[in-house]
């Protein structure tokens, strides 16, 4: 009785053996592999100014310094504005690279991606573009005097480098963004009430003038 017992335990395990092949495998996950973050895009390739701009203030990739710090932001705010200029320009349809650039509270007013949603929707306005170009355009203007006084340069065509970079985003951004316009002489459709006047007050008759 054991022995068939037995037979029939072995019988079933190699059943089970049988049918576990028959399902497709699941590739192997790698876990030992530790993750990468997704590399930085850049942007600056589709910009002349700003690639002119890095070759004249390169990053050293030297021992951290202020110097180089600066470098690095200055770069970064460069890959800011030519990756929103892009972002903008293709209506996000090949996803957003702004996405992977990081927030540096020094030069942004808000994360890029959240405005180039709201600029794409129709949620940005004309006040918003402009204070966001005015903090880089300072920023940057600030970073590139202080890395020319170290250098002993003069910042002038640097300056204008910058100064082309913040008008071709600046630029893009006023055509591309979708802002809705105000409506400050008419109602914005026929359920808005627009600037109705109550009719409790409506036929009121215009006050007396007084007799001095």
């Amino acid at each position: 009785m054991q022995t068939l017992l037995y037979l029939l335990v072995i019988a079933a395990i190699v059943a089970l053996g049988y049918a576990f092949k028959m399902y497709p495998q699941l590739p192997p996950e790698h876990f030992s592999s530790p993750a990468i973050a997704p590399e930085m895009p850049t942007c600056v390739k589709r910009s002349a100014d700003a690639q002119a701009l890095l070759a004249l203030l390169p990053v050293h990739n030297c021992a951290p310094s202020e110097d180089d710090t600066d470098r690095k932001e200055l770069r970064l705010i460069l890959n800011k504005l030519t990756c929103l200029d892009s972002d903008v320009v293709n209506s996000g349809v090949a996803g957003y690279n702004t996405m992977y650039l990081q927030y540096n509270t020094s030069h942004d007013t808000e994360p890029l991606t959240n405005f180039v949603g709201r600029c794409l929707n129709g949620g940005a306005r004309t006040r918003d573009i402009d204070l966001i170009m005015e903090k880089y355009e300072s920023r940057g203007t600030e970073l590139i005097a202080r890395i020319s006084k170290k250098d002993g340069t003069n910042p002038e065509v640097a300056f204008k480098y910058f100064k082309s970079v913040i008008g071709t985003t600046s630029q893009s951004l006023t055509y591309n963004c979708r802002m809705s316009r105000a409506q400050l002489d008419r109602p914005a459709g026929v359920r808005d009430p627009g600037y109705s006047t109550p009719f409790s007050v409506e036929k009121l008759a215009p006050f007396p003038r007084t007799m001095d």
